[in-house]
């Protein structure tokens, strides 16, 4: 067999193993600190697609921000009572980093790297906005590990 096939064949079987290894990974539950994982991640695939320069990753990374789950209701009832007159400011620092990764699909699809840049930094700075005053807060009243 000529190496070339050979290399083929393995690939091919490897690309099923890990297919079979993805799918018997257990679902996790949905909650708010799953999510927040995930946007976790999309900010680095983000970063990722700057330092490497790759409008698809930047735009995979804003569109996993933008299009992230909702959070179960139980947990939105149990933040609001938690937040009170604060939920306001907690529900428009979301919206603000939602209409920031959507700025950013748009401008990876238009290649523009200093605008990607400047909405990058913004959604950054709303993340952080909103980790001051609620992350503890909300991780206590949720049950979870404030990591």
């Amino acid at each position: 067999m000529k190496a070339g096939r050979l290399k083929i064949i393995i690939g091919i079987s490897f690309m099923s193993l890990m297919e079979l290894t993805v799918a018997a990974e257990p679902t996790r539950e949905i909650t708010l600190k799953v999510i927040m994982q995930g946007l976790r991640n999309d900010v680095f695939v983000i970063a990722d697609g700057m330092f490497t320069d790759n409008m698809k990753l930047v735009a995979q990374g804003a569109d996993g921000i933008a299009d992230h789950p909702s959070i179960p209701s139980e947990q939105v009832r149990l933040v609001a009572a938690e937040l009170g007159s604060e939920m306001p400011t907690f529900k428009s620092l979301d919206q603000q980093v939602h209409d920031l990764s959507v700025s950013i699909i748009s401008a990876a699809k238009l290649g523009d790297r200093e605008r990607i840049s400047q909405d990058f930094q913004q959604l950054i700075n709303g993340c952080l906005a909103c980790h001051a005053p609620y992350k503890e807060r909300v991780a206590n009243i949720l049950n979870e590990p404030n990591q």
